[in-house]
C-alpha cells in the first residue's frame, strides 16, 4: 500500500483495501462495492479470486447505516473520480453485492437519461464493464416487511425504507444509467432479494446462480463468472 496516493491510504471515505495485480503494467483496474450491514471485508475472498485472475482489485469500504443512497452515492462518485484520475487511459469495472449496486447507480446517475454531462470526469467510456450480484433494483419485500412491522429501525439504518419495494421507496427514482455494459447475477435461493427484481433497463445480461444472498460472492462458480464478465461481457451458459 506504500505505493499507493496518499487519498487512497486515508480513511476518508470508511477505508480502500487495494490488492494490486501480479503484473502491474496489465491489470485492469476493479472497484469492488459491498452491500448493507456489510463492510470490505465480506468482499475479501471474491477480492483475492479476482486478484490472482490478473486484475487490480480496490476494495470500497463505507458505513452503511450512517448515510441514505444519495449520499453514499455521492461519497463513492467522488472516489471513482479520483481513481479514474489516477489510472489516466484506463477503464475502471465494477463490481457491486446487493446495495453497493443501487450506490453505484447513484454515483453514475450523471448519466442517465436526459441527464447534462459536461465536465463529468466519469464518462461512460471510463467505466469498463460492470457486474452486480443480487442487486435490489426494484426493492426488497424484505426491507419492506421490517419497515411495516418495525418502522423505528429506519432511523438506526438509515438506506433501508428506500430499498423497500414499496411503492413510494426511492429505489424506484434511483438513476438508470445508460450505454454501459452491465450484468447481473441473482441467486436462486436469495431470501432477501426476488430474482424478478433484480433486472435493471438496458443491462446486457441476466443470470441466475444457485446462491443465496448473502455469500453469493463467496462461491468460486461466482468469482468465475465475474471474471468471465469482465473478459468477454458475457457469463457462462
Amino acid at each position: 500500500m506504500s505505493g499507493l496516493p496518499r487519498w487512497l491510504r486515508l480513511p476518508r471515505f470508511g477505508g480502500v483495501r487495494y490488492l494490486p495485480s501480479p503484473d502491474a503494467t496489465a491489470g485492469e483496474p476493479v472497484v469492488l462495492v459491498h452491500g448493507l450491514i456489510c463492510r470490505s471485508n465480506h468482499m475479501m475472498i471474491l477480492a483475492r479470486r479476482l486478484q490472482r485472475a490478473g486484475f487490480a482489485v480496490y476494495v470500497y469500504d463505507y458505513r452503511t447505516t450512517t448515510k441514505n443512497i444519495a449520499g453514499h452515492g455521492v461519497d463513492f462518485k467522488r472516489f471513482l473520480e479520483r481513481l479514474a484520475q489516477e489510472n489516466p487511459g484506463r477503464q475502471l469495472h465494477i463490481v457491486t453485492h446487493s446495495m453497493g449496486g443501487i450506490i453505484t447507480r447513484e454515483a453514475l446517475g450523471h448519466l442517465a437519461a436526459g441527464c447534462q454531462n459536461d465536465g463529468e470526469i466519469l464518462t461512460s467510456d471510463r467505466i469498463g464493464r460492470i457486474v452486480m450480484l443480487a442487486p435490489p433494483n426494484h426493492g426488497s419485500d424484505a426491507a419492506r416487511r421490517v419497515m411495516r412491522w418495525l418502522p423505528m429501525v429506519g432511523r438506526m439504518i438509515r438506506p433501508l425504507p428506500e430499498l423497500s419495494s414499496a411503492p413510494d421507496a426511492y429505489i424506484h427514482r434511483v438513476p438508470v444509467p445508460v450505454g454501459l455494459d452491465i450484468g447481473i447475477l441473482a441467486g436462486r435461493f436469495d431470501g432477501k432479494v426476488r430474482i424478478d427484481y433484480t433486472p435493471l433497463a438496458g443491462m446486457r445480461h441476466h443470470r441466475v446462480v444457485n446462491a443465496e444472498h448473502l455469500f453469493i460472492m463467496d462461491l468460486p462458480s461466482t468469482a468465475r463468472q465475474i471474471v468471465r464478465y469482465l473478459r468477454t461481457g458475457r457469463f457462462t451458459e
